[in-house]
């Protein structure tokens, strides 16, 4: 089992994705607003080396993130999310996308 935790920098993607990973075979998810370090430094009124960046953003009314969780049972489950995120944000290496990680778990309780 792995556990898939991706940060959405476009919140308006999420209902499109949501679908998507369900069809993947992704049975849930977890979503949590979130917020990143620029972001705060910003709206704490500290400079950082991305502050022009992440001010840019909150002008345009970007303020918080979506942060997905999901237990993905098998790899090729979790392949297939990863592309079903791919194909609705676009490429991840390029800003403004979001940011995507996994991690193999040994154990997994709670889950039927």
């Amino acid at each position: 089992m792995y556990l898939m935790i991706f940060v959405l920098e476009q919140n308006s993607f999420l209902p499109e994705i949501l679908e998507k990973l369900y069809q993947a075979g992704v049975t849930g998810t977890t979503v949590l607003n979130s917020v990143g370090m620029g972001r705060l430094l910003v709206q704490y009124g500290r400079t950082s080396p991305v502050g022009n960046l992440v001010k840019e953003k909150l002008r345009k009314g970007n303020y918080t993130n979506k942060t997905l969780f999901a237990v993905i049972r098998s790899e090729e489950i979790l392949d297939k999310a990863i592309d079903a995120i791919s194909e609705t944000v676009g490429d991840l290496e390029k800003p403004d996308t979001g940011i995507l990680f996994t991690i193999k778990l040994d154990r997994v309780l709670g889950l039927s």
